[in-house]
């Protein structure tokens, strides 16, 4: 994950919390932490007896599987989802990719859980498995920090300001300083029409030079701004102005059953099932 410099909490942090009170501002609602179950945790039993139609075709192959050599799961899963027809087939991809990233999560683990991310059945499961894919093998973390200069964050703070006096020339001359626009590209999914909606607002005011401010905007900025400001010490209701106010996603390691999907104590295929022997 790319690694962090955040400018520390100043004077300007106390300032743009007034600033924030005296708009009326509030702040996004609380991220809610939940814990989201892997595809095949809650319900593993019905994942695997619907692989178990689409074994046939890959029975010797799967009857060769051995605990000590993980990384045959991971290579046979691979095939099997490259040649996939079908939902059953699918599932016996994840199995085995479940049962790769369980018995070496170390070597496998990464790989493992970036193949079940790209094989996910909606949204939720694709983030999940993105986001522990990042854990196991004990690389990276689950959330990924915004690269933030403080002379960039300043550039980008006097634009805001300028847009905020309906002031588009210096708004526009501002974004040019120090990377400021690099960073507004940045958070621009968090303001209203997104980063190039700014830049048309800035143009418009030059254009016409009415001092005519959209008051969301204003909101979001002063949001954004004192969130970059506060760095790691932000609160979550401000880390969602930055991320927006989808759930956050907790892994836990602890458990290989839900995070894999699969059972690690029944590696072995045998008589159309995963066994805890061979």
């Amino acid at each position: 994950m790319s690694s962090v410099t955040r400018p520390r909490c100043t004077a300007a942090h106390a300032r743009w919390a007034r600033s924030l009170r005296r708009a009326g501002v509030v702040a996004c609602a609380v991220a809610v932490t939940a814990l989201i179950p892997m595809a095949g945790g809650a319900g593993l039993p019905a994942a695997q007896t619907a692989a178990a139609a689409s074994a046939s075709r890959w029975k010797d192959r799967l009857a060769q599987l051995d605990p000590l050599r993980p990384l045959d799961y991971l290579e046979l899963g691979e095939e099997v989802a490259d040649a996939a027809v079908d939902e059953s087939d699918r599932d016996l991809a994840r199995q085995l990719f479940g049962y790769a990233g369980a018995l070496d999560p170390e070597r496998l683990g990464r790989s493992a859980m970036l193949a079940l991310a790209a094989m996910a059945s909606d949204a939720t499961d694709r983030a999940r498995a993105q986001a522990a894919a990042e854990l196991v093998g004990g690389k990276g973390v689950v959330r990924e920090a915004l690269r933030v200069e403080p002379a960039q964050l300043e550039a980008l703070a006097r634009s805001f300001s300028a847009y905020r006096r309906g002031d588009g020339r210096r708004a526009q001359t501002a974004l040019r300083q120090n990377g400021a626009d690099a960073l507004l590209e940045l958070i621009g999914p968090r303001l209203p029409g997104g980063a190039q909606g700014y830049r048309d607002e800035c143009a418009a005011m030059r254009a016409s030079g009415v001092s005519i401010v959209d008051a969301e905007s204003v909101r979001r900025q002063l949001e954004i701004e004192l969130s970059l400001r506060r760095g790691e010490l932000r609160a979550l209701s401000l880390d969602a102005a930055l991320r927006g106010d989808m759930p956050l996603v907790e892994i836990d390691l602890g458990d290989p059953k839900a995070l894999w999907g699969v059972d690690p104590s029944r590696p072995w295929w045998r008589d159309g099932a995963w066994r805890s022997n061979g």
